[in-house]
Formats: structure tokens, sequence, C-alpha cells
């Protein structure tokens, strides 16, 4: 993913949702974090014509999004589990067992 797709998501996904709640752009506080195609010129330059605000988020901070570190755990754990999933309906047994703590591998 580029800039350029990261502002049409942001076009298509983030304006419709606030939209559809019936929010506008200066009633919210976009969080995202410092990854280049999010600090594009392209990106910020659409997101201060839009009027958001967006949180400050220091350079080389700990990742805080907590899905990020769950899904690196399920990662991990998925590269040792044996016998290895075959299909995605096998893929998504296993990760149901892992975060239910039933590995049995």
């Amino acid at each position: 993913m580029d800039a350029k797709m990261y502002r049409h998501i942001l076009e298509d996904s983030l304006l419709g949702t606030l939209h559809d709640h019936r929010l506008g752009p200066s009633t919210i506080i976009f969080q995202h974090d410092n990854d280049p195609k999010q600090t594009a010129r392209l990106v910020q330059e659409w997101l201060e014509h839009q009027n958001l605000l967006v949180l400050p988020w220091p350079p080389s901070s700990p990742d805080l999004n907590i899905i990020e570190n769950v899904w690196a755990e399920i990662k991990k754990r998925l590269e040792t589990y044996r016998p290895r999933p075959r299909n995605t309906e096998e893929l998504w047994r296993v990760v149901q067992k892992l975060c239910e703590g039933k590995e049995g591998s």
C-alpha cells in the first residue's frame, strides 16, 4: 500500500463512516502512527483539507495498537503449529484454538 491508496481508503472508509454516524470531520480526533504512507505530504494535505484533527504521534514510539500485537503473537504460534493448516477453513479453526488457549499442536 502506498500513500495514494491510503488516502483513497480514508476518502472512502473514514469519510463514509463519519457520514454514516452523522459526524463531521471536525468532531473527531483521528489517530494513526508514523508509517511513511501516513506521514506522506499527499495524506497530510488531504487530512488538513478535510479539517481533520490528527492525534500527535511521537516518532519511534512503541506500537500501542493492541490488535497488531495480538496478530504478531498468533503468527508466532502458527509458525510452530503442527499439522500446518492446508486451507482457509483449517487456518481459521487453528486461529480460534490458539485464541482460546487450546493449542493442541
